[in-house]
Order: structure tokens, then sequence, then C-alpha cells
């Protein structure tokens, strides 16, 4: 006890008492407490949980099904030679909501057009994944086809173990040779784009933007000019004054 006669031990010993009992807590609190656990992603019950399709390879088998149906379904059903024989070529909900005979009438969901391509197997793959498949095919105009060159995205469908057409859009229309250069893709074939009209946004409008712009750009160098103007002025009048001083 002798040793805490003084203030300065009594000090001290103070001090390393509280540094021991905030090691002690920190210690305890390392020991108590729960450890880190590697986090899980949970979904509650009845969600939908994103799946991501796993992609196949694009074997020969799998083009050939492509050519095959491409090469019966364009000329029945696009060029609209014989659409009933294209009937057993797509799935049922390509043709929900249409009959046989609307179907072999030709009132089918798919844009008529007379194609000129030799055949048709010069597509290019968007995807293959073990039952659905989607490819590009761009069809030129033949003669008396007021249409310009077509693309469409075709979607098959692997169904009781064969290939089946489940869609065959439009996806960009190109203008004909003879009209000016215009391209329409997939936005130009909504229902809202189909009422616009012709849509053309006058030059004037523009002339509104520029203004803004130019006042933007001369209203600042203005102000400078007016600026330096006074201050030249003022350095004259300063120096004149000295002038007639001396």
């Amino acid at each position: 006890m002798a040793l805490l006669d003084s203030p300065r031990a009594r000090r001290r010993a103070i001090w390393i008492v509280g540094l021991a009992v905030v090691v002690g807590g920190v210690s305890a609190a390392v020991v108590v407490l729960p450890r880190g656990h590697q986090s899980r992603e949970s979904f509650r019950p009845g969600a939908q949980v994103p799946v991501v399709e796993r992609t196949v390879p694009m074997t020969k088998a799998r083009k050939q099904a492509i050519d095959e149906i491409l090469d019966s379904f364009v000329p029945a059903a696009v060029e609209r030679h014989d659409p009933g024989s294209a009937l057993p070529l797509v799935t049922q909900s390509f043709r929900a909501g249409i009959s046989d005979s609307e179907w072999r009438r030709g009132d089918l969901p798919v844009l008529p057009y007379r194609a000129s391509n030799p055949s048709f197997h010069a597509w290019t793959l968007n995807y293959s994944y073990p039952d659905e498949m989607s490819v590009e095919l761009l069809l030129h105009p033949a003669r008396g086809e007021t249409l310009g060159a077509q693309a469409f995205t075709a979607v098959l469908k692997l169904a009781h173990g064969r290939w089946l057409l489940d869609s065959f859009v439009p996806s960009a229309s190109f203008a004909p040779a003879s009209n000016p250069s215009r391209i329409k893709a997939v936005p130009d074939y909504t229902p809202q784009m189909a009422d616009r009209g012709a849509g053309a946004l006058s030059a004037k409008w523009l002339l509104l933007p520029a203004l803004v712009l130019a006042l933007i750009v001369l209203v600042p160098i203005g102000i400078g000019v007016a600026k330096l103007r006074r201050s030249r002025r003022a350095w004259r009048e300063y120096h004149a004054g000295e002038a007639r001083l001396d």
C-alpha cells in the first residue's frame, strides 16, 4: 500500500485498472457475440426465382432443323403461296385465336412479303438454349414487291421432340432502293408508332434552343466588353486628371 501513497502512483493505478477493464470487455464481447457467416440469398415462399438459361452449341442437327423450317415456312406463310402447309410448322401459341380456315385463307400473324432469296439459310444466331432457339433472317424484295428489305426475328421451340416455329416478327425494315434511305426497327411496329403520321420535326423548333445557346455565349461576352470599355474610359480620365494637375 506504500506504493499508492503518492497521488501520481494512485493515478497510474487507476489508469491501469481502467485499461484492464476495457481490454477484458472487448475480449468478452469477441467471445460472446456471434461470429459472422456467409450471407445467402433467400426468397419468400411463392416468389419467382430468376432462372438463367444455359446456352448449348449450335449443332449440325439444330442448324438443319432451322434451315428446313425456314425453307418451308417463308414461301408458304410469308409469301402466301400455301399458308395451310405452314400449320404443322408452328406452335399452338403462334396460331392462338386463329382458326384453321382463317390461317389457310392467309389471315395469319405474319407480314406478307415476296422475297427474292434463293435460300433461307443465311441467318444469324441470336441464342441457342436446350429447348429454344432464335435467329435473324434478312429477306430481300422480289420483283414487284413494294417494301424494301425486311429483317425478321424467328423463335423456335422444341415441342414433343421436334422443333416448331413459335414466332416470326419483323425486327427492321429498310427503304426500297428507289426511295430515300430510311430504316424502321422494332419500335416502329408498335401501335403508338402506327398512328404518329409523318411526325417530322419542323426546323423552326430548332431555332429556340439555338437562340438560347447563342444568348448563353453572347451575353457574358457583351458584359465583359462593356466592363472593359468602362475600365479604359476611367483609366483615360484618370491620366487626363493627372496631366491637368501637372
